[in-house]
């Protein structure tokens, strides 16, 4: 029997439907993952639910594989009599245009966001400024795709900055046919048939230029406008590796990692909001993810050894994309377990999906690691038929790695963490799962402040085990992404910093540089914009006055109330 939405005898709520919009090749390799594992099709038998998928890329190269499984999707729908228009499965090629075409739809932007909120000030394009940050001699990407037999090998005139990314989105978004603006309210108007309740996961890499360039907008364009901040949008952010290519781990890490703190922290969100009107104010209502890849890198990586006759470059990106494919199907079928309750629950200690009552932001702690970890695979340092000793002995090794490649700096400490583990019959046992215990422990505060919530679940493949750990309460500056990508930022040339940057360009806002017109804030004004005060003080932006430890920060903020708090004998 069908539960309804919450059952409160029982504390059983309904499933939810998972729904995906991918941006760039990481966001549409995720919807591979979806399509591919094969639980989907387990929650439409459901007559009440619905499957909503968007991919959004520059080119259609990195959407084609995701076409392939799509119809493979709909086959096997077909083939267990499941309606296909249950599940709606789009892709959205975002025109690449020259430079003066793109400049041109850059200039009327200000047209553009006067007509779309009532808060931002546009009389004409004679008394407004024009803020353009496209210069006439930018090099647009040729989206074209390189191939050597069937493996990709990416070419440096296809990377996409941040800048122009946006730029394309927006010229999509706004004008002609509006295609992005299109394809948003079908996505949305789907998830409105659904008889389920829903989540909705936003996907794209932190590195790189097209998916971070494309998601600062769009997300707000779809929870604010198309969804109007009905349902809880998720951001998903997959970190890079030492595998990715140079651009995808360099300096644009910082600017994204900068601009989604500005939307998730609710104290510097606020501050834009107050200028610039709720359009503004964070998109990702259910929160936000960020995805460490380095573990399942270094663990595959050493599988694909390189072998005589194999060009060292073609064997790195067979690594990366096997990498890439294990991380992604592995967080798809976590997101998919118990037809997405688990996540739901996941969410709530950091207060995205309880009830308002329940839970305190945790403000500038509110990015949550979403670590994959791999701590074995087929064929490397044992294979089948040696003796368990050894299979546990590898293990160990790999459980004891986890704090160097968990993306987390020395000494941070939070108050919950989940590992949940997935492992074969008989590779997993007490031993193993103590010393996880304890390796994880040193994340956690101490005594009664810190949880740890473990499960230990049996895998389908013998030869693979490995954990997912989730660690709520983490801080940009937290990461060791961003510390190794700010000494990159603050090596390239101040010119060139435009186009790493997204976020308030249309107001005329390079928002991780700092101001020259107000003293000790950030956002520098473009060349041609009048420049704004948005009073988020530079201390505060490079995280210098960050409470210790989410706990903290929200004791700061429960301060007036707990005197109110009524004793009892």
């Amino acid at each position: 029997m069908a539960l309804s939405l919450y059952h409160s005898a029982t504390g059983k709520q309904a499933p939810h439907c998972i729904n995906v919009v991918g941006l760039g090749k990481a966001g549409a390799q995720l919807i591979d993952a979806f399509l591919r594992t094969g639980e989907i099709e387990d929650l439409l038998e459901d007559p009440r639910a619905r499957f909503t998928a968007l991919a959004v890329d520059i080119g259609d190269g990195d959407m084609r594989q995701m076409q392939q499984y799509a119809a493979s999707f709909r086959e096997r729908l077909e083939s267990r009599s499941i309606p296909t228009d249950r599940a709606q499965i789009k892709t959205l090629n975002l025109e690449v245009p020259t430079a003066e075409d793109l400049m041109s739809s850059v200039s009327r932007i200000p047209e553009y966001l006067g007509r779309e909120f009532p808060r931002f000030e546009w009389s004409g394009a004679d008394s407004s400024p024009t803020v353009n940050w496209i210069a006439p001699d930018t090099a647009m990407p040729n989206p074209d795709k390189h191939y050597e037999a069937q493996l990709e090998v990416p070419s440096t005139d296809e990377h996409v900055s941040r800048s122009v990314a946006k730029a394309i989105y927006n010229r999509a978004y706004y004008e002609g046919d509006r295609p992005a603006y299109q394809a948003l309210r079908e996505f949305a108007s789907s998830i409105d048939d659904t008889g389920l309740p829903c989540l909705v996961f936003v996907a794209f890499g932190v590195g790189g230029g097209t998916g971070s360039g494309i998601v600062v907008d769009l997300a707000r364009h779809l929870t604010t406008g198309a969804l109007g901040r009905r349902v809880p949008v998720i951001g998903v952010g997959f970190l890079p590796c030492s595998g990715d290519p140079e651009y995808r781990r360099g300096a644009s890490v910082y600017t994204t990692l900068n601009e989604i703190d500005c939307m998730l922290d609710e104290s510097k969100n606020d501050k834009i909001t107050a200028i610039w009107g709720d359009m503004y104010k964070n998109p990702f209502t259910g929160g936000f993810l960020a995805l460490p890849q380095e573990q399942s890198w270094e663990r595959l990586f050493r599988y694909t050894t390189i072998k005589k006759g194999v060009r060292p470059e073609i064997r790195r990106q067979q690594a990366l994309h096997v990498t890439n494919k294990f991380v992604d199907d592995s967080f798809a079928r976590y997101v998919v377990h118990d037809y997405g309750r688990e996540i739901f629950r996941v969410l709530r200690p950091a207060g995205f999906t309880g009830a308002p009552h329940e839970t305190v932001s945790f403000g500038a702690r509110n990015f949550t690691i979403f670590n994959v970890a791999k701590l074995m695979h087929p064929g490397v340092e044992v294979v089948p038929g040696e003796p368990m000793s050894k299979w546990r002995s590898a293990i160990s090794d790999w459980v004891g790695y986890l704090p160097k490649w968990m993306g987390l700096k020395d000494g941070f400490k939070t108050d919950h963490i989940e590992a949940h583990t997935y492992s074969a019959r008989g590779k997993w046992n007490g031993t193993l799962q103590k010393q996880l215990e304890d390796v994880l422990s040193q994340y956690l505060l101490p005594g009664e402040d810190g949880y740890l919530y473990t499960t230990e679940s049996e895998f389908f493949d013998a030869l693979t085990l490995y954990t997912n750990v989730i660690i709520p309460g983490v801080a940009k500056t937290d990461l060791t992404a961003f510390d190794e990508a700010k000494k990159l930022y603050d090596t390239t040339p101040e010119p060139n910093r435009v186009a790493l940057s997204s976020s308030l360009l249309e107001l005329g806002i390079v928002l991780s540089e700092p101001s020259e017109q107000f003293e000790g804030m950030m956002g520098q004004a473009l060349p041609g914009a009048p420049g704004w005060n948005t009073r988020i003080a530079a201390l505060s932006f490079y995280g210098k006055d960050v409470p210790r430890t989410a706990v903290d920060h929200t004791r700061e903020v429960m301060a007036e109330v707990v005197p109110t708090v009524v004793p009892t004998p």
